[in-house]
C-alpha cells in the first residue's frame, strides 16, 4: 500500500453486490437490490493500523457501498484497477458518508491469506 501521505488524493474502487442508493420513503429508507455486481469511485478518508476508511459523500463526487457490499473489494485506483486493498466491512447506517475497510497489508490479514492465495 502507498504511504500515508501519498494516499490523501487516490481514489479506490469499491465492489458488491449490495443496496443501490436508498430512497427516502414513508416509515424510512426503502433499499434496492438488484443482484448485479455494482461499483462505485471514492476518495481517501482515514488510514489506521487496521482499518481503511473511504469517502462516499456524493457532494464531493464519491460513491460508495452499502448493505449487501460486506466482503467485497476495495481496489486503489479507478474503475480499472486491480491492486486489491482492503475489504468492505461497514458503514454508516444511511450509506451517505464513510465506507470502512479491513486492510489486507496488515500482518493478520497477511498471515490468513497466504493459505490461500499467493502474496505478493
Amino acid at each position: 500500500m502507498k504511504q500515508r501521505g501519498s494516499l490523501q488524493s487516490s481514489q479506490f474502487t469499491a465492489v458488491g453486490y449490495g443496496s443501490l442508493n436508498p430512497q427516502n420513503g414513508p416509515g424510512g429508507k426503502t433499499y434496492i437490490y438488484t443482484d448485479t455486481r455494482n461499483y462505485a469511485v471514492g476518495s481517501f478518508n482515514t488510514l489506521t493500523d487496521a482499518w481503511l476508511k473511504l469517502s462516499q459523500n456524493a457532494s464531493h463526487g464519491d460513491g460508495g457501498t452499502c448493505y449487501g457490499d460486506s466482503g467485497g473489494g476495495n481496489f486503489l485506483g479507478g474503475a480499472s484497477s486491480q491492486l486489491l486493498v482492503a475489504n468492505t466491512i461497514t458503514g454508516d447506517t444511511a450509506c451517505i458518508s464513510t465506507n470502512v475497510d479491513y486492510r489486507v497489508d496488515t500482518p493478520a490479514a497477511r498471515e490468513f491469506l497466504e493459505n490461500y492465495v499467493t502474496l505478493p
